[in-house]
């Protein structure tokens, strides 16, 4: 599993130039300069702290995604910003590395005529102070969510958003987090330059790198005999036990 501060520095750098290379299209507006802020302040730290902060990552969809309502809608706007901390002294083997300050918001704003209209989720993680009881829902270790700070403000009409369900999935960084925009937001029939980009070797290396990361300590969770602190299968799947 790849920790190494200058490797994940490497791998935003790279991961930035061929995201940018293969976007012809120019739906991502900021990427390489926010990236690029990213990795100057983790390759700038020092200790067993590594910091991977990237605010305001915007992208802009001219096309159609399916299913979407209003139907009509001229284009929509993703905006992503994701921190992820970790604590290298800590044992991945036995606890999470995740600190508390881990944030992932996703926001999407699409116009018609008749305005904007918004949409929000953000990847939540848990905080779970000592003796704090049993929580009144069931609310898994990381969990995707609608709404979040990203419609605060915002004048919604004709939509309900209530803080359920916590859908239980595995935590993403910003790599993660773009990877995961791609696949969603992104129809390939669309923006088929991005099968270029998801068949290149070194793009999948450092996805891949992302998961060892981010997935498998999460998933072991799942594993026969596990014996992780945090990734058990009661925090991270509720419903399952």
């Amino acid at each position: 599993m790849e920790w190494n501060r200058a490797k994940y520095v490497n791998d935003l750098s790279q991961f930035s130039a061929l995201v940018k290379r293969y976007d012809t299209d120019r739906i991502f507006k900021n990427l390489d300069s926010i990236l690029s802020v990213a990795q100057g302040k983790l390759n700038g730290a020092q200790g067993n702290i590594l910091s991977v902060e990237a605010n305001g990552i915007e992208l802009i969809l001219k096309k159609r995604i399916a299913g979407t309502i209003p139907s009509d809608l001229q284009s929509v706007t993703i905006f992503f910003e994701s921190k992820s901390e970790f604590d290298l002294s800590i044992d991945i083997d036995v606890k999470d590395r995740i600190l508390d300050t881990y944030n992932f918001q996703i926001g999407v704003k699409g116009i018609n005529s008749k305005g904007e209209h918004h949409n929000a989720w953000h990847l939540d993680r848990d905080i779970r102070m000592p003796n704090s009881g049993r929580p009144r829902y069931d609310h898994p270790l990381y969990h995707f969510q609608p709404g979040g700070n990203k419609l605060e403000g915002k004048d919604i009409m004709g939509a309900v958003f209530i803080g359920a369900p916590r859908l239980p999935h595995p935590p993403m960084d910003v790599i993660l987090g773009v990877h995961f925009i791609l696949r969603n937001f992104c129809s390939t029939k669309d923006y088929p330059f991005f099968d270029k980009l998801f068949a290149k070797p070194d793009y999948q290396d450092i996805v891949k790198r992302a998961k060892e990361r981010m997935f498998i300590p999460y998933f072991k969770a799942f594993s026969e005999g596990c014996t992780h602190e945090d990734y058990t299968m009661k925090n991270v799947f509720p419903m399952a036990v």
